[in-house]
């Protein structure tokens, strides 16, 4: 299970990466994240792995990561974090340069 869908974040690995990150209160929920080009079919995972913190009396949940890819540019890409819950989508950058990128902080 997701914990929220604010909780989940991608970023660039390389030209044809992403890693997916999220959150989850269980611990032993899978790292793993299914994807694919059609909503609902995914026909490709990446399987990650997990960690947790601590900061006096606060305990993380669990924070994934997987490295998906490689991917293809200028494509759509659906996918879903831990084998369940919500489908998110996707779109990688063009392969031609330049490309502007905006970059919003949580």
């Amino acid at each position: 299970m997701v914990a929220n869908d604010n909780q989940v974040h991608i970023s660039t690995v390389g030209e044809k990466n992403m890693r997916i990150s999220w959150v989850t209160d269980d611990l032993n929920a899978p790292s793993v994240v299914e994807y694919g080009t059609s909503p609902g079919k995914y026909t490709a995972s990446a399987t990650g792995d997990h960690t947790t913190y601590r900061y006096f009396l606060y305990k993380s949940g669990a924070i994934h990561h997987a490295t998906i890819g490689p991917l293809e540019a200028s494509t759509t890409y659906h996918y879903r974090c831990g084998k369940a819950g919500d489908e998110f989508t996707l779109r990688t950058p063009p392969a031609k340069l330049p490309v502007e990128i905006v970059v919003v902080g949580d």
